[in-house]
């Protein structure tokens, strides 16, 4: 029998969560979506295993975080950035305790979705190597997982197996 893959999709129940979650479907996947809320019934998917959890609670996420996963794309952060403390918790802490959790399991993708706003006022293209300043709490937060994620590569040399 074939090995079956499976995807966790932080912020599964979002608009790209959704249409990634068809997607990984359509292939016969098996798929986890992990946000803060339960989708609107307009985007709920019944194939899909939906849990509720705020990524930035490491103690809770662990818990949630029962079964081994082939790939995890972390599509997760809070959207509404005037709150700072819930942006910055939700997209540095929250790809750093995912990043942590799952690098001592056998995980053979890590997606981490970025942004422009990492990169401040710098034109394109970005690359990871040049110093940025970015101007928002938001930006600032994806700044720091990306910087985060790349030391943990360097670092454990996680994430790398290339078997999709």
């Amino acid at each position: 029998m074939k090995y079956k893959k499976r995807m966790l999709i932080v912020g599964g129940t979002g608009f790209i969560g959704y249409h990634l979650a068809k997607a990984a479907l359509r292939k016969r996947w098996t798929v986890q979506s992990l946000s803060t809320k339960k989708p609107k019934k307009l985007r709920y998917i019944p194939k899909v295993k939906y849990s509720i959890c705020d990524i930035s609670n490491k103690k809770i996420l662990n818990k949630k975080i029962k079964k081994n996963f082939s790939f995890v794309v972390n599509l997760g952060g809070y959207i509404d950035h005037i709150n700072k403390h819930k942006t910055y918790n939700s997209h540095y802490l929250g790809c750093k305790n995912l990043s942590d959790i799952f690098s001592k399991k056998n995980l053979t993708t890590f997606v981490q979705m970025g942004s422009g706003g990492e990169y401040g006022r710098r034109k394109s293209p970005h690359d990871e190597k040049i110093f940025s300043n970015p101007k928002s709490i938001y930006g600032k937060s994806k700044f720091l997982a990306t910087k985060y994620l790349l030391a943990l590569h360097r670092r454990k040399n996680c994430f790398t197996k290339k078997s999709y």
